[in-house]
């Protein structure tokens, strides 16, 4: 694997992962304005998703935020149908691989990476975008000093504000706002997503967890959610309001989610 590289540039090291919008690499960079720096590369062949990535790329190219995950460049080869994206690497890997390996969060660690990604989230919603897809395998880890610092990443569902235009449900059951459903987006099911991904640090499962699939649709598309007994007062009462069935009713962004977490001394 060490020998194989990408576009006479990218050496890969390691294979980190595949998802919905292609393969990543960990590759040490050969020439160029990133000589020697060690990165990952995000390789996508699928006609079907090649849009979706498009689009992260477009959106990427706009936004520089510490909680975010950074693109660095890009390299779109017509000739084969693929595009190939440079980020920054996040060494500690996504979420939902984090908690599984470490088991439950304790609530500070928790509540932790939940100010980090309602700050990424802040900036997103302050410029009118809305991630549209925030789960724990979007959220990804990087190590600085002794510590961890989260960022959000993968946006090939982002949105901008306004555009109500959902013709097709895409997102991962368990962590997807019950208006999606009916075709309704909005900040604040951003907000309702990351409700789920702080339960799920927290207790190990999403809200809607059970062992028939399609009852767990059944149960997000009507926010009909279980808050585990075992967490405390106040991390119930903040997901109460996260995860209502009125949008209206949560924090209508994370702005507001994190004036919240201030106030309460949640952050």
């Amino acid at each position: 694997m060490a020998d194989n590289v990408i576009l006479n540039t990218y050496q890969v090291l390691s294979f980190l992962g595949s998802g919905t919008f292609g393969e990543v690499y960990k590759v040490r960079v050969l020439k160029g304005r990133y000589r020697g720096k060690i990165m990952a590369l995000k390789v996508a062949k699928n006609p079907e998703v090649l849009p979706y990535l498009w689009k992260e790329v477009q959106t990427l190219l706009l936004l520089n935020h510490p909680h975010i995950v950074s693109l660095q460049s890009y390299l779109y080869k017509k000739d084969r149908g693929e595009l190939y994206v440079l980020y920054e690497l996040m060494d500690v890997g996504d979420l939902k691989e984090y908690v599984l390996s470490k088991g439950r969060l304790e609530e500070s660690d928790a509540l932790k990476v939940l100010i980090h990604v309602a700050r990424g989230l802040e900036f997103l919603h302050g410029r009118g975008y809305i991630h549209g897809d925030v789960k724990p395998e979007n959220i990804f880890g990087k190590k600085v000093l002794s510590d961890v610092l989260w960022k959000l990443g993968d946006f090939g569902l982002v949105r901008i504000r306004g555009s109500q235009n959902v013709i097709e449900v895409k997102g991962t059951i368990g962590y997807i706002a019950p208006e999606v459903f009916r075709g309704e987006v909005h900040r604040s099911s951003d907000i309702f997503s990351l409700g789920c991904v702080l339960h799920f640090m927290l207790t190990g499962r999403d809200p809607f967890e059970c062992q028939d699939k399609k009852e767990k649709l059944r149960r997000n598309k009507e926010g009909l959610y279980v808050i585990e007994e075992s967490l405390s007062d106040r991390i119930k009462k903040l997901l109460s309001i996260m995860l209502s069935n009125d949008y209206t009713k949560r924090f209508m962004t994370a702005k507001e989610l994190i004036q919240y977490m201030v106030k309460e001394r949640l952050a």
